[in-house]
């Protein structure tokens, strides 16, 4: 019930950041959108692709849950209790990938993890108040309305993944300490939100094309955002006004529609306590946020 306050609030969050829109969006129907999310978070009993036994789940021949992983052949809406790797591409109409226990490993193997399509509600890999977990490219995750969502945990990473045509690449609500590098996001709309989360560290990821926003950060703190590459958004990086305590350093955030970096919707930095040095952008609001402007 908690992850689904969180999210709900989250997605109103969202709603409301008029920087972040084009055209105002009406806030119920993101309501809606993420109880759809919330629904079919856990496997649904009622597919074939949830029938099917679970092999990585019930395989004895590892005696750690994180051991190095077990190349194995999955099932959409699986929930993954010890370390895999990919051996084929996973062609889901429900969830991808509900991640069960602590500090295991999801090797995607070069493989293709793909949706029913944005809009349809479903979840590409599912973290639930999980720990220590890693996924890893390379491997890409697309057509999922969130590629990669992180409910609570800690100490998470995900690293070398390609996220494309997903309404939200990576979402993380009050979740800690996630480390996001490396990866490649195209094509969604937003690239990485954070609601009610901390500690996460966004380093050397490149952003293009993600309509609405690279980067959003909503009641956020002590997040770090550094050496990243971000293009061809509304927003390049927006922190709202609840957003505090957060570094945003070293970036490269060019060519986007609206804002290169947004504090608040103009919020001067004191306010907030936000951080931004040495970022290699032409527009901000407020004004001197870009390295010599």
């Amino acid at each position: 019930m908690n992850n689904k306050i969180y999210l709900m609030a989250a997605l109103i969050a969202f709603a409301s950041v008029g920087a972040l829109l084009i055209q105002p969006t009406v806030a119920s129907a993101q309501s809606s959108m993420i109880d759809n999310i919330l629904n079919s978070a856990l496997p649904s009993s009622n597919t074939n692709d949830n029938n099917q036994p679970s092999q990585a789940s019930d395989s004895s021949s590892s005696s750690s849950s994180s051991a190095v992983p077990l190349s194995t052949s999955l099932s959409c809406g699986q929930v993954i209790k010890q370390s895999v790797k990919l051996t084929a591409n996973l062609d889901c109409k429900t969830d991808g990938i509900i991640v069960g226990a602590d500090g295991i490993t999801i090797d995607l193997n070069g493989f293709t993890l793909s949706g029913p399509g944005e809009k349809s509600s479903k979840v590409g890999i599912m973290f639930a108040d999980n720990d220590g977990v890693t996924v890893q490219g390379p491997g890409t995750i697309k057509s999922f309305q969130a590629g990669a969502l992180f409910s609570g945990g800690e100490d998470n990473k995900i690293s070398r993944v390609t996220f494309t045509e997903n309404e939200i690449a990576v979402f993380e609500t009050g979740s800690k300490n996630v480390a996001i590098e490396d990866n490649l996001m195209f094509g969604n709309s937003i690239g990485v939100a954070a609601h009610s989360s901390s500690g996460s560290k966004l380093t050397t990821n490149l952003f293009k094309s993600n309509d609405l926003a690279g980067v959003t950060l909503v009641n956020s703190a002590n997040n770090e955002l550094s050496m990243n590459t971000i293009q061809g958004s509304v927003n390049g990086i927006f922190l709202d006004g609840q957003s505090t305590k957060n570094n945003v350093n070293s970036n490269n955030v060019l060519q986007n529609r609206g804002v290169d970096l947004n504090n608040g919707n103009g919020l001067p930095t004191n306010i907030n306590d936000n951080v931004f040095g040495d970022n290699n952008c032409n527009t901000s609001v407020p004004d001197g946020l870009c390295l010599g402007r």
